[in-house]
Formats: structure tokens, sequence, C-alpha cells
């Protein structure tokens, strides 16, 4: 991929705000997906393991935030909110 933000595999992600904002929330899944697949492999040394987990926890923040802020857009435009259903 030629965009910058668009390769997360030389940035060290750490908490949420090491992602850049411009990441496509799909490059993200896919990454986060990466450090899943690396960890169940069972492949990783112990400090690696922790950096792939540091890494997915702080991507799948990213994705969890980057979805209530879209879900919340099309709340606003649809005029529904799900809470008021319960």
């Amino acid at each position: 991929m030629s965009d910058g933000a668009a390769d997360l595999g030389d940035i060290e992600i750490t908490s949420v705000d090491d992602v850049p904002g411009d990441t496509p929330f799909e490059v993200a899944m896919a990454e986060l997906e990466e450090c899943v697949d690396r960890l169940e492999s069972g492949d990783a040394g112990l400090d690696e393991a922790l950096r792939l987990f540091r890494r997915g926890a702080a991507l799948q923040a990213w994705c969890e935030e980057r979805l209530d802020a879209i879900r919340a857009q099309v709340e606003e435009m649809t005029g529904d909110d799900p809470a008021a259903d319960r």
C-alpha cells in the first residue's frame, strides 16, 4: 500500500493515541487480525507476545472508538437511539 497511513507495520502502537488519525478502519482491523493470528500461532516469544498483545489491545480500542463515532453519526442522521429501544 502506498499511503503511509495505510501501512501500520513500521509504527509502534502501544495506545490508541499511537494510531494515525487518517488510518482507514479496514487497515487497523487487518493489523489487529495479524496480531491475533501471530499470538494464536504460539510462535512468538514472550517479549514479542507482549508487544503483540499491547498492539492488539490498542488497535481494538481504536477500532471500537471509530465504530462508536460512526454509530453516533448514523443515529444522529436517522434519529434512531438503540438505547431507547431497551
